[in-house]
């Protein structure tokens, strides 16, 4: 998931970051894929400086794993997209019926657990 030398040892084809170890770094690693976790702005903006591949946004609904935690909601996630050189993923509260918002809202895809189950 976010263990870059594993991925590279392994020969994995990519790595998913935490937002924090996206904002930490110089340059993107040495990994084919490259995503990452975002929550705001600045974030996205490192990933796509950095020309990752993609970036998943959240929480944009409330969710089970984070309970109290406030949520984007769709506008506001329409607004962090917009204009962005890489694509975005909702996540966060997600199931198959948002999809046609997420769409609506500048959104690649949706990414989901609990939604899939």
């Amino acid at each position: 998931n976010c263990d870059v030398a594993l991925a590279q040892k392994v020969g994995a084809d990519g790595v998913h970051l935490k937002a924090a170890q996206l904002m930490a770094l110089n340059a993107r690693p040495d990994v084919e894929w490259c995503g990452a976790s975002a929550h705001n702005a600045a974030e996205l903006a490192r990933a796509a400086e950095l020309g990752l591949d993609f970036a998943v946004l959240s929480p944009v609904k409330p969710t089970l794993s984070h309970p109290g935690s406030p949520s984007l909601g769709w506008e506001k996630f329409a607004g962090l997209a917009a204009g962005l050189a890489l694509p975005v993923y909702a996540l966060g509260g997600m199931d198959n019926a948002d999809m046609v918002a997420a769409w609506r809202s500048g959104a690649h895809g949706i990414a989901m657990q609990r939604g899939v189950w």
